[in-house]
Protein backbone atom coordinates (compact mmCIF):
# COMPACT_ATOMS: atom_id res chain seq x y z
CA UNK A 1 0.00 0.00 0.00
CA UNK A 2 1.19 3.76 -1.06
CA UNK A 3 2.38 5.06 2.45
CA UNK A 4 0.20 8.07 1.91
CA UNK A 5 -3.03 5.90 1.75
CA UNK A 6 -1.79 3.67 4.34
CA UNK A 7 -0.92 7.13 7.03
CA UNK A 8 -3.32 9.33 5.91
CA UNK A 9 -6.30 7.17 4.33
CA UNK A 10 -6.23 8.85 0.72
CA UNK A 11 -3.05 8.99 -1.90
CA UNK A 12 -3.29 11.83 -4.60
CA UNK A 13 -1.58 10.14 -8.00
CA UNK A 14 -1.75 10.83 -11.77
CA UNK A 15 -4.85 10.37 -13.68
CA UNK A 16 -5.33 8.44 -16.75
CA UNK A 17 -4.23 10.46 -19.87
CA UNK A 18 -5.22 14.39 -20.38
CA UNK A 19 -6.60 13.26 -23.78
CA UNK A 20 -9.01 10.73 -22.22
CA UNK A 21 -10.28 13.42 -19.83
CA UNK A 22 -10.75 15.54 -22.22
CA UNK A 23 -13.01 13.64 -23.67
CA UNK A 24 -15.00 12.42 -20.31
CA UNK A 25 -15.43 16.43 -20.17
CA UNK A 26 -17.26 16.65 -23.48
CA UNK A 27 -19.56 14.23 -22.76
CA UNK A 28 -20.30 15.54 -19.66
CA UNK A 29 -20.75 19.03 -20.90
CA UNK A 30 -23.03 17.74 -23.49
CA UNK A 31 -24.93 16.10 -21.45
CA UNK A 32 -25.51 19.18 -19.43
CA UNK A 33 -26.75 21.43 -22.38
CA UNK A 34 -29.62 18.73 -23.31
CA UNK A 35 -32.17 16.31 -22.32
CA UNK A 36 -30.85 13.37 -20.91
CA UNK A 37 -31.62 10.18 -22.51
CA UNK A 38 -33.84 7.23 -21.04
CA UNK A 39 -30.66 5.55 -20.28
CA UNK A 40 -29.14 8.36 -18.95
CA UNK A 41 -32.40 9.52 -16.75
CA UNK A 42 -32.83 5.98 -15.44
CA UNK A 43 -29.55 6.21 -13.80
CA UNK A 44 -29.08 9.96 -12.45
CA UNK A 45 -30.12 11.52 -9.57
CA UNK A 46 -31.00 15.31 -9.42
CA UNK A 47 -30.67 17.68 -7.28
CA UNK A 48 -33.79 18.26 -6.46
CA UNK A 49 -33.64 14.91 -5.58
CA UNK A 50 -31.13 14.97 -3.00
CA UNK A 51 -32.26 16.04 0.83
CA UNK A 52 -31.75 19.32 2.00
CA UNK A 53 -29.65 18.06 4.94
CA UNK A 54 -27.41 16.49 2.80
CA UNK A 55 -27.39 19.40 0.34
CA UNK A 56 -26.23 21.75 2.84
CA UNK A 57 -28.17 24.34 1.68
CA UNK A 58 -31.65 24.74 0.30
CA UNK A 59 -31.85 24.58 -3.59
CA UNK A 60 -32.62 27.65 -5.43
CA UNK A 61 -35.94 28.40 -6.91
CA UNK A 62 -35.92 27.44 -10.44
CA UNK A 63 -32.69 25.35 -10.62
CA UNK A 64 -31.79 21.86 -11.16
CA UNK A 65 -29.08 19.57 -12.37
CA UNK A 66 -27.65 15.89 -12.55
CA UNK A 67 -26.02 15.19 -9.21
CA UNK A 68 -25.45 11.69 -9.64
CA UNK A 69 -24.94 9.69 -13.27
CA UNK A 70 -24.51 6.22 -12.39
CA UNK A 71 -23.36 3.36 -14.52
CA UNK A 72 -21.37 5.44 -16.80
CA UNK A 73 -19.78 2.59 -18.11
CA UNK A 74 -22.65 1.77 -19.83
CA UNK A 75 -23.02 4.87 -21.32
CA UNK A 76 -20.12 5.37 -23.33
CA UNK A 77 -16.82 3.65 -24.20
CA UNK A 78 -14.40 6.58 -22.91
CA UNK A 79 -16.03 6.09 -19.30
CA UNK A 80 -14.91 2.47 -19.05
CA UNK A 81 -11.36 3.20 -20.70
CA UNK A 82 -10.95 5.50 -17.75
CA UNK A 83 -12.49 3.37 -15.05
CA UNK A 84 -10.00 0.44 -16.40
CA UNK A 85 -7.32 2.73 -17.35
CA UNK A 86 -3.81 0.88 -16.66
CA UNK A 87 -2.86 3.75 -14.09
CA UNK A 88 -5.85 3.24 -12.17
CA UNK A 89 -5.68 -0.66 -12.37
CA UNK A 90 -1.86 -0.33 -11.72
CA UNK A 91 -2.49 1.52 -8.24
CA UNK A 92 -5.39 -0.08 -7.17
CA UNK A 93 -3.69 -3.47 -7.86
CA UNK A 94 -0.97 -2.08 -5.67
CA UNK A 95 -2.68 -1.05 -2.51
CA UNK A 96 -4.87 -3.99 -2.60
CA UNK A 97 -1.83 -6.54 -2.96
CA UNK A 98 -3.75 -8.11 -6.12
CA UNK A 99 -4.10 -7.80 -10.22
CA UNK A 100 -7.53 -9.66 -9.36
CA UNK A 101 -9.66 -7.21 -9.56
CA UNK A 102 -13.49 -6.40 -9.78
CA UNK A 103 -15.82 -3.67 -10.41
CA UNK A 104 -18.26 -3.09 -7.37
CA UNK A 105 -19.87 0.26 -9.77
CA UNK A 106 -19.00 3.35 -10.93
CA UNK A 107 -20.48 7.43 -10.78
CA UNK A 108 -19.92 10.55 -11.94
CA UNK A 109 -20.49 13.12 -9.17
CA UNK A 110 -21.55 16.44 -10.34
CA UNK A 111 -21.45 19.26 -7.81
CA UNK A 112 -23.14 22.04 -10.51
CA UNK A 113 -21.58 25.51 -10.30
CA UNK A 114 -23.00 27.93 -7.39
CA UNK A 115 -25.79 25.24 -6.12
CA UNK A 116 -24.09 21.77 -5.97
CA UNK A 117 -24.94 19.74 -3.77
CA UNK A 118 -22.40 18.78 -0.20
CA UNK A 119 -21.90 14.99 0.72
CA UNK A 120 -22.11 14.48 4.23
CA UNK A 121 -18.99 12.71 6.19
CA UNK A 122 -19.16 9.21 6.28
CA UNK A 123 -16.57 5.79 5.66
CA UNK A 124 -17.55 4.07 2.11
CA UNK A 125 -16.91 0.62 4.85
CA UNK A 126 -20.01 1.38 6.61
CA UNK A 127 -21.79 2.62 3.46
CA UNK A 128 -24.87 0.67 2.85
CA UNK A 129 -24.09 0.51 -1.12
CA UNK A 130 -21.52 -2.51 -1.39
CA UNK A 131 -19.57 -2.68 0.99
CA UNK A 132 -17.36 -5.80 1.48
CA UNK A 133 -17.01 -8.09 4.73
CA UNK A 134 -13.24 -7.19 5.05
CA UNK A 135 -13.57 -4.01 3.49
CA UNK A 136 -10.84 -4.69 0.92
CA UNK A 137 -12.02 -2.68 -1.83
CA UNK A 138 -11.08 1.40 -2.65
CA UNK A 139 -12.40 3.77 -4.37
CA UNK A 140 -10.25 6.02 -7.21
CA UNK A 141 -11.93 9.44 -7.77
CA UNK A 142 -10.90 10.78 -11.29
CA UNK A 143 -10.66 14.72 -10.65
CA UNK A 144 -11.88 16.23 -13.90
CA UNK A 145 -12.16 19.66 -12.89
CA UNK A 146 -9.77 19.51 -9.84
CA UNK A 147 -10.71 19.84 -6.42
CA UNK A 148 -10.43 22.78 -3.72
CA UNK A 149 -12.05 23.89 -0.75
CA UNK A 150 -14.22 26.37 -3.43
CA UNK A 151 -16.13 24.03 -5.04
CA UNK A 152 -16.75 22.00 -2.63
CA UNK A 153 -13.64 19.64 -2.29
CA UNK A 154 -13.95 16.51 -0.80
CA UNK A 155 -12.40 16.62 2.19
CA UNK A 156 -10.55 14.40 4.66
CA UNK A 157 -9.77 13.47 8.39
CA UNK A 158 -6.38 11.78 7.79
CA UNK A 159 -5.60 9.04 10.48
CA UNK A 160 -9.26 8.49 10.55
CA UNK A 161 -9.25 4.74 9.25
CA UNK A 162 -6.73 3.70 12.42
CA UNK A 163 -7.96 5.76 14.89
CA UNK A 164 -9.77 9.12 16.12
CA UNK A 165 -7.97 10.92 13.22
CA UNK A 166 -6.20 14.28 12.97
CA UNK A 167 -8.47 17.49 11.43
CA UNK A 168 -9.90 17.90 8.60
CA UNK A 169 -8.13 19.00 5.64
CA UNK A 170 -9.40 19.67 2.09
CA UNK A 171 -6.30 18.91 -0.67
CA UNK A 172 -5.77 20.93 -3.72
CA UNK A 173 -6.19 18.20 -6.39
CA UNK A 174 -4.90 19.58 -10.22
CA UNK A 175 -7.02 19.42 -13.20
CA UNK A 176 -6.99 15.52 -14.11
CA UNK A 177 -5.54 14.03 -10.54
CA UNK A 178 -6.53 10.66 -9.19
CA UNK A 179 -7.68 10.50 -5.17
CA UNK A 180 -7.41 6.73 -3.65
CA UNK A 181 -9.50 6.57 -0.88
CA UNK A 182 -9.51 3.97 1.84
CA UNK A 183 -12.74 2.38 2.87
CA UNK A 184 -12.20 3.52 6.63
CA UNK A 185 -11.33 6.97 6.53
CA UNK A 186 -14.00 9.90 7.41
CA UNK A 187 -14.79 11.96 4.07
CA UNK A 188 -17.50 14.49 3.09
CA UNK A 189 -17.43 17.83 1.01
CA UNK A 190 -19.23 20.98 1.21
CA UNK A 191 -21.12 22.41 -1.58
CA UNK A 192 -20.07 23.94 -4.87
CA UNK A 193 -20.24 27.44 -4.44
CA UNK A 194 -17.77 28.35 -7.39
CA UNK A 195 -19.16 29.21 -11.25
CA UNK A 196 -17.51 26.13 -12.58
CA UNK A 197 -19.16 22.85 -11.97
CA UNK A 198 -17.02 19.93 -10.03
CA UNK A 199 -17.02 16.84 -11.37
CA UNK A 200 -15.52 13.30 -10.26
CA UNK A 201 -15.38 9.90 -11.98
CA UNK A 202 -15.83 7.67 -9.06
CA UNK A 203 -14.95 4.09 -9.44
CA UNK A 204 -15.07 1.41 -6.92
CA UNK A 205 -12.74 -1.63 -7.53
CA UNK A 206 -12.28 -4.72 -4.93
CA UNK A 207 -10.24 -7.94 -4.37
CA UNK A 208 -11.68 -11.26 -6.32
CA UNK A 209 -12.11 -12.73 -2.93
CA UNK A 210 -13.76 -10.71 -1.08
CA UNK A 211 -17.16 -10.05 -2.72
CA UNK A 212 -19.64 -7.37 -2.22
CA UNK A 213 -22.16 -8.04 0.88
CA UNK A 214 -25.25 -6.21 0.14
CA UNK A 215 -27.71 -7.32 -2.26
CA UNK A 216 -26.96 -3.53 -3.63
CA UNK A 217 -25.82 -4.63 -7.19
CA UNK A 218 -24.99 -2.69 -10.43
CA UNK A 219 -25.20 -4.56 -14.03
CA UNK A 220 -21.15 -4.77 -14.01
CA UNK A 221 -21.03 -5.46 -10.58
CA UNK A 222 -18.36 -7.97 -10.68
CA UNK A 223 -16.39 -7.39 -13.71
CA UNK A 224 -13.07 -8.05 -14.20
CA UNK A 225 -11.19 -4.85 -16.20
CA UNK A 226 -11.11 -6.49 -19.78
CA UNK A 227 -15.02 -7.21 -19.88
CA UNK A 228 -15.55 -3.88 -18.51
CA UNK A 229 -13.72 -2.26 -21.32
CA UNK A 230 -16.12 -4.65 -24.08
CA UNK A 231 -19.46 -4.27 -22.74
CA UNK A 232 -21.81 -6.26 -25.06
CA UNK A 233 -23.29 -2.92 -26.46
CA UNK A 234 -22.89 0.64 -25.12
CA UNK A 235 -26.53 2.22 -24.05
CA UNK A 236 -26.21 5.38 -25.62
CA UNK A 237 -23.91 6.75 -28.60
Amino acid sequence: MRPSLARGGFAILPGPPAALQDRLRALLGRLARRRLSAAEAARCVMESGVREAQRGAPLPPGQDAPFILGEPTRLHPAFAAAAAHPRVLAAVARALGTRRLVLHFANVTMKAARFGSGIAWHRDAANRYMPTRRSRFLRAMLCLDGMHPGNGGTGFRPGSHRGPGRPEVVPRCRRGAMVLIHPRVLHGGAPNRSASARRNLVVQWGRWDDPVATRSRESQTGLAPNLLRRPPRWLTG
